[in-house]
């Protein structure tokens, strides 16, 4: 890395990190008669970093995701990873929001204020307009993945771990500049511990090992709009996009549910090892010694003699599913008087009404998280009076999330191509700006235009209008 260029940027104002979202208390409490115990959160053992990893960021001076002064909790950004991916409802709303947010084919439309609505209606972009726009764009600008695979995987990130992460790289020959964006996974990207009053710099590095940076140190890239210039004559800066108001980093917004998300991970990982692991029936045998001393029921020894390690072994190897070749069956003959052998069975926990209850609950709190519903997601649910239901409720309930998550996440994107238009002198093009549109647009507008004209059949009889969809 030769200079760090580019405008004066946002500094840092230390090298404090937030505290974690899970924290146990350390607090002595006073017993009363009502408390009967304590319920511990199961959250902090899994994200708890042990002493290695505390000693990897003191050593290379970067910040981990989750943590305090004391002790790190990058181990929560891993946590929340698993969730987004083995949390059955979360997963889903995940993907489902995705193919939402960015929905149809990209367009273009004229910029508007992000804040404030003026009451000025913006004249239609001409053709020729779209045309300029277009050929800058195809010219000038590189998506990894194309546009819509940029922008999912984008947003991916964003709602799994409150981050989304853009590496903006371009070289400039013969006095022409092209830029090529990628999104960076966020176990790719950490913070780099800087003095106050300088610019904010990140990390980049597939893997996060004494000896593998030793081997390959991490590229050092500073926030955009500064840019670093590496001895190649390639230009790179970073853009961080967050959700919240975390210092470093961004929580996923629907953090209120992770209990919820690991609940159903939980309950899964157990149904799954009791089925691979319980073949046959779970069974307590109970039996009489002949003679304790010379020939006892449970014989060690005797197990140890035969080649097993041990009585509970050698009964595993001959009659369980886990042997080469148990006996399913055996039948034996006791001497006349004998007292005779007890067998209990002992079932499984396959209770169906408590998870059941315990799954509808958890999927409710984390479609509430997220702000869904569950017609939105495909779930049966009573239509009421309404032939439109699944698009009254669309519009009613998801589609504020939705515009709203779609803005930050084109505002995000347009503002690094404002960055790029400023490197290249062509602010002219801050005049529009690229967008998506809802899948189901079509219905949607069919939907409103029917409630303006009093003529729908859904539940509110077509009472009352609303705006058209900008965009």
């Amino acid at each position: 890395m030769s200079a760090l260029n580019g405008s004066d940027g946002c500094c840092d104002e230390g090298t404090t990190v937030p505290q974690p979202p899970f924290s146990e208390l350390k607090k002595a409490r006073r017993w009363n008669a009502l408390q009967l115990f304590d319920v511990k959160n199961p959250i902090p053992e899994q994200v708890e970093d042990d002493k290695k990893i505390t000693k990897f960021f003191e050593d290379w001076r970067l910040v981990p995701y989750a943590g305090s002064e004391k002790y790190t909790g990058h181990k929560l950004l891993y946590f929340r990873l698993m969730l987004a991916q083995l949390s059955p409802m979360q997963a889903t709303c995940i993907q489902k929001l995705k193919n939402y947010v960015v929905g149809s084919r990209a367009f273009f439309k004229r910029s508007e204020d992000p804040e404030f609505d003026t009451g000025i209606e913006s004249a239609p972009l001409t053709t020729v307009e779209i045309a300029t726009y277009n050929d800058a764009l195809q010219s000038l600008v590189d998506y990894k993945g194309g546009i819509r695979g940029f922008h999912k995987k984008a947003f991916w990130q964003l709602k799994a771990t409150g981050n989304a992460w853009v590496e903006v790289s371009w070289t400039t020959v013969n006095g022409e500049s092209r830029f090529y964006l990628k999104t960076r996974k966020s176990t790719e990207v950490m913070y780099k511990v800087t003095d106050p009053g300088s610019w904010k710099v990140v990390a980049v590095s597939p893997v996060w090992t004494d000896e593998y940076l030793k081997k390959y140190p991490p590229t050092l890239i500073p926030i955009g709009p500064n840019f670093v210039t590496d001895q190649e004559g390639v230009n790179r800066m970073m853009f961080h996009l967050k959700e919240g108001d975390g210092r470093w980093y961004g929580t996923p917004d629907s953090e209120g549910s992770t209990l919820y998300q690991y609940g159903e991970v939980q309950n899964s990982v157990y149904l799954v090892k009791q089925t691979a692991g319980n073949f046959v029936g779970q069974m307590i045998i109970e039996v009489e010694d002949d003679d304790p001393e010379t020939n006892p029921a449970i014989d060690e020894e005797g197990a140890q003699r035969a080649g097993f390690s041990s009585f509970a072994s050698r009964v595993e190897e001959n009659f369980t599913a886990q042997g080469h070749d148990p006996q399913a069956v055996i039948i034996t003959a006791r001497p006349t008087g004998s007292r005779p052998m007890f067998v209990f069975q002992v079932k499984p926990n396959t209770n169906e009404g408590w998870y059941k209850t315990m799954g509808e609950r958890a999927e409710q709190i984390i479609l509430r998280s997220h702000g869904l519903t569950m017609r939105f997601l495909g779930f049966d649910t009573a239509n009421g009076f309404s032939s439109d239901a699944y698009v009254a409720d669309y519009v009613m309930n998801v589609e504020p999330t939705i515009n709203s998550l779609r803005a930050d996440l084109m505002g995000f994107s347009n503002f690094i191509l404002t960055n790029i238009w400023q490197i290249i002198g062509r602010e002219d093009l801050n005049e529009i700006s690229i967008f998506f549109k809802s899948p189901i647009e079509s219905q949607i507008e069919q939907y409103k235009s029917g409630l303006d004209n009093g003529n729908s059949n859904s539940d509110n009889g077509g009472r009352g209008s609303r705006q058209q969809p900008s965009g």
